[in-house]
């Protein structure tokens, strides 16, 4: 029978297409469809919500919505018995890092050691990371799906750009005269009225006076740096990076592709839409002042004509001398368009002196961040401390004249190991070689026969594109249905984003001429741009920090996932014919009960998702912004401790509305001692919801100091010193807890004990006056009254 099959190759045969099976097929390219268009929406939705707050829960819906998108996608195992799942190694690296995230979350949880409301948080995030990657690579692995994300990305990328470029050249100016028309309003009459509305203008209660004010002060008047709609310019930066390399190698088709040679007047300027965009996205790049960011650029560059010499190395039909011409091409547009960026930026005072003569201050303070991980590292190899939870730990650390108290390491590598132990760090290093290995090993994307006939992009838009395009427009109604609840942004800006957003895509869309897959794909440069692109986010990154944003993870994640796609054959194959040399296949397909387990499982992880995260977190944000309104609208109090005790019930892991309780009853403690006890009480909660934060204790012993001045009992006094000594056993190089310390002391009549304490406080003083650190300055009366307790004699102390 074997000779016989050789001899006689399979025929198809015949099969009827039942109504059952039509039914099933219109429910898969359902599914199918609403998976698209959820996952346009959640990547683009990302970009517009500042990546700093995840800790906070800000961006719990964007993982909901990853949960959602992997529940259809196992239901779609049910409705279509034909597909199959397996994870590569990509997919086994990133799950071990993720791996890595949760299993440090459940061990700090476990020895309550830390805030488990941030880690909690961040371990959802990173679980829905996880599954966005291993979708992204599924859902999107056609060029025409890829090619419409790639333009959607640039797109969401100028958008941004250009908002950071009004905002360098008028936002700045504009609420510079808007604060300081306030501030004077405010310093001449002190009316509650002028107080509220520089609160209401974002600043911060502890920046109305003294030295948090001049800081205050320095960072709005002086600071030009945009910031997109990130908190931090150097965020912004790493997304600036990636775009411009994608929108430069895209620029670069469009230049030396066959159809920029066509007559047509339009073919003769579509590479300058492309151009243009890449100068927006450089030139607000520039003006970030990002330093590790333009080494990233540059390392991108390097990095993508390497890649392009071993492509035309490897490729045996390539004209031996044609790379050294395509080299010099892309070599000398590139040195332009840098030359260009540096002159423009340099001429509109995007550039100055201090970005080149700060740099080697900013690499002593990140090798002072580095040394302080590393121990922070030490304390904890295996599990580290837990997503969300590294400043707390990091500052028993922090060295002395330290310019920051950090959030992350600002590194990468130290970031994961530092937070999620051994095993995340693992699986980073297992994504960073195998991407190296692909890259260098195999540059060239594995795309079968049909996957090469496919256009990248086009006019004319598929059912698929259309729901991937669909989902791009909703993202910003989710926006809007975001602010509503748990951030706020100024709505005409958010539809100002839409409007330029759909009409720059459909701009860009028509403009491209991109073709990875065609059968001169060795001339263009966009496959390997994703390459370029995932490197130099990776050097900005070892500088920089923010692995653990979930927008800037997301950009990494991306980068792999469009370069190293799954491709599998479609959902539902043709019915009309069947091979016959496998008329069994349908029999090894695995039982409907077996295939409803992943789906199970999906179900199972989005209930614990929204019972642990998602429901308390989104509950608690919205009474507790109910209490701070009835206080800013000068309502009972008694209105905004019910909204705070509400909020305390709904999310009892979160620190916030037990140290808001407190506060209030602190208030209301200096005439009444039982309302004083009451917030020791609220405030010890909220220790016990975050013990490893130095600030509570140092908060909690002001309050008994402030206390006992009032009633002089000693008990008050001892309390008083026990908050402090565990303020500054948790943060033992910060002045200010060593002074406050060394008064109580006094106080206490420890002469020996305070004179140490003391001297320490002058002594982290001078340092952080040497490194010129304001905010951490001690007044002039701290540093008379530390002055008098070192140079006063055990006689003086009674």
């Amino acid at each position: 029978m074997s000779k016989q099959r050789k001899k006689k190759p399979p025929q198809p045969i015949r099969v009827e297409t039942t109504p059952t099976a039509s039914s099933l097929f219109w429910l898969t390219s359902l599914l199918q469809g609403t998976q698209l268009f959820l996952a346009g929406t959640l990547i683009l939705a990302r970009y517009f919500v500042p990546a700093e707050s995840a800790p906070d829960g800000d961006t719990l819906t964007f993982a909901l919505g990853w949960f959602l998108v992997t529940i259809l996608y196992a239901a779609s195992f049910v409705t279509d018995r034909s597909r199959s799942f397996r994870l590569d190694l990509f997919d086994c690296a990133v799950w071990l890092l993720v791996a890595g995230q949760v299993l440090s979350t459940l061990v700090m949880i476990g020895f309550g050691e830390g805030q488990q409301r941030a880690a909690l948080n961040m371990m959802w995030e990173w679980v829905a990371l996880g599954c966005s990657f291993s979708l992204i690579r599924r859902l999107i692995a056609t060029s025409a799906l890829r090619g419409t994300l790639i333009v959607g990305f640039i797109t969401t990328v100028v958008v941004l750009a250009v908002y950071g470029i009004w905002q360098h050249h008028w936002m700045y100016d504009q609420l510079s005269k808007e604060y300081l028309a306030t501030r004077q309003q405010y310093d001449a009459t002190r009316s509650p009225e002028a107080q509220q509305k520089l609160l209401s203008m974002g600043v911060p209660a502890h920046a109305l006076h003294g030295s948090g004010r001049e800081l205050f002060e320095r960072r709005l008047l002086d600071s030009s740096e945009p910031l997109g709609m990130f908190a931090l310019a150097n965020t912004f930066a790493g997304l600036l990076t990636v775009g411009f390399l994608l929108s430069f190698a895209v620029t670069i088709d469009c230049f030396f592709r066959k159809s920029a040679s066509s007559s047509s007047l339009w073919n003769q300027w579509k590479p300058g839409v492309f151009l243009l965009s890449t100068m927006l996205i450089g030139y607000c790049l520039i003006l970030t002042k990002s330093r590790t960011a333009w080494v990233g650029l540059i390392g991108g560059l390097v990095s993508l004509g390497l890649l392009k010499l071993l492509q035309s190395r490897r490729s045996s039909t390539a004209d031996p001398q044609r790379w050294k011409k395509q080299l010099v091409k892309w070599g000398g547009l590139a040195t332009i368009l840098c030359i260009g960026f540096l002159l423009l930026a340099t001429l509109s005072g995007g550039v100055d002196r201090a970005v080149l003569t700060e740099a080697p201050k900013s690499l002593q303070y990140r090798i002072e961040y580095w040394t302080a991980t590393w121990d922070v590292i030490k304390e904890n190899p295996i599990w580290g401390t837990g997503p969300g939870n590294f400043r707390s730990h990091y500052l028993k650390f922090k060295l002395p004249g330290s310019s920051e108290e950090i959030a992350d390491p600002h590194n990468f590598i130290l970031d994961v190991w530092a937070n999620a132990g051994l095993i995340a760090f693992a699986g980073l290093l297992l994504i960073l070689c195998l991407a190296c290995y692909r890259w260098l090993i195999k540059p060239l994307p594995d795309l079968n026969t049909a996957e090469q006939q496919a256009p990248l992009t086009g006019n004319l838009f598929s059912q698929s594109q259309l729901a991937l395009l669909s989902g791009f427009g909703l993202s910003f109604a989710l926006l809007w249905g975001m602010q509503l609840f748990l951030f706020s942004v100024d709505e005409s800006i958010l539809w100002l984003f839409c409007l330029g957003w759909l009409v720059l895509f459909f701009i860009l869309n028509t403009s491209a001429n991109l073709s990875v897959a065609d059968p001169d794909a060795n001339a263009s440069i966009l496959p390997l741009a994703f390459g370029a692109a995932f490197i130099s986010l990776c050097i900005h990154l070892s500088g920089a920090g923010g692995i653990a944003m979930p927008a800037i993870t997301q950009t990494w994640l991306l980068l792999l996932a469009l370069a190293f796609p799954i491709i599998t054959r479609p959902a539902i194959p043709d019915a009309s014919s069947v091979d016959q040399a496998n008329p069994s296949s349908s029999q090894t397909e695995a039982p409907i009960h077996l295939r409803a387990i992943p789906l199970s499982a999906c179900l199972i992880l989005t209930f614990f998702f929204i019972w642990s995260s998602f429901a308390p977190t989104i509950q608690r944000k919205s009474l507790v912004l109910q209490a701070e309104q009835s206080l800013m609208r000068g309502s009972s109090v008694r209105n905004a401790q019910r909204y705070f005790s509400q909020a305390s019930q709904v999310d009892s892991i979160s620190p916030g509305p037990w140290q808001a309780l407190a506060e209030i009853e602190f208030r209301e403690g200096e005439q009444n001692r039982s309302a004083f006890e009451r917030g020791v009480e609220l405030k010890e909660a909220a220790i016990q919801r975050d013990p490893m934060n130095p600030l509570h204790y140092f908060d909690l012993g002001r309050q008994w100091e402030q206390q006992y001045q009032a009633s002089h009992q000693q008990d008050d006094l001892t309390a008083a010193l026990e908050s402090f000594q565990r303020a500054v056993a948790g943060y033992p190089n910060n002045s200010l807890y060593r002074a406050e310390f060394a008064k109580a002391l006094s106080e206490a009549g420890k002469s020996a004990e305070s004179q140490h304490e003391a001297r320490r406080a002058i002594e982290l003083d001078e340092a952080n006056r040497r490194g010129q650190h304001v905010d951490k300055y001690l007044n002039e009366d701290m540093v008379s009254r530390m002055k008098e307790i070192i140079n006063a004699t055990p006689s003086n102390q009674n």
